[in-house]
């Protein structure tokens, strides 16, 4: 799997059913090579060329997830499908691969899909913007740009704030 910056002029000579990402007033555009076998897609975004899509093999290496800016799609690497295209709130920032599930992570919400069906699970509006996310056995920790953390458990899909530790 690679990802290759293109032209508009190329992107647009690829077929419209594998335009994966697409944005209004894209400004960026890229290829997506998965192969001889599932060939290529194409994607689109708008941000600068600073913003970079994100790649993430679910665990059981069925679905490949790509992001980029406020865009998000799933391919089935079994038959190359496209099994999800959303537009998201906020842009993207992380994409987390787990046994049972994939977070998304955006600037003001948290999203988890269900691998088995790409369904969404939770979604959750955050009060700050994010800065990452990273898990703790079954706890998701997100971490604001104000150095506040939220802890979303991944069993009850309950939300908190974690109690801040003073030194």
């Amino acid at each position: 799997m690679n990802i290759q910056a293109i032209s508009q002029a190329e992107f647009n000579k690829i077929e419209g059913v594998r335009h994966i990402i697409v944005h209004d007033c894209s400004h960026q555009f890229a290829i997506l090579d998965l192969g001889e076998q599932l060939e290529h897609y194409g994607l689109s975004w708008r941000s600068s060329h600073i913003i970079q899509p994100v790649t993430t093999l679910s665990k059981d290496g069925r679905t490949l997830w790509v992001g980029v800016d406020q865009r998000l799609a799933a391919i089935d690497l079994q038959d190359g499908h496209i099994c999800l295209s959303i537009s998201l709130h906020t842009p993207l920032f992380q994409i987390l691969a787990l046994d049972d599930s994939i977070v998304v992570l955006t600037e003001l919400d948290v999203l988890l899909f269900n691998n088995s069906d790409r369904s969404i699970r939770c979604l959750e509006g955050l009060p700050e913007i994010a800065a990452d996310m990273t898990v703790n056995r079954s706890d998701l920790v997100i971490r604001l740009i104000d150095e506040n953390r939220l802890i979303l458990n991944l069993d009850t899909l309950e939300l908190k704030e974690q109690s801040p530790v003073y030194s």
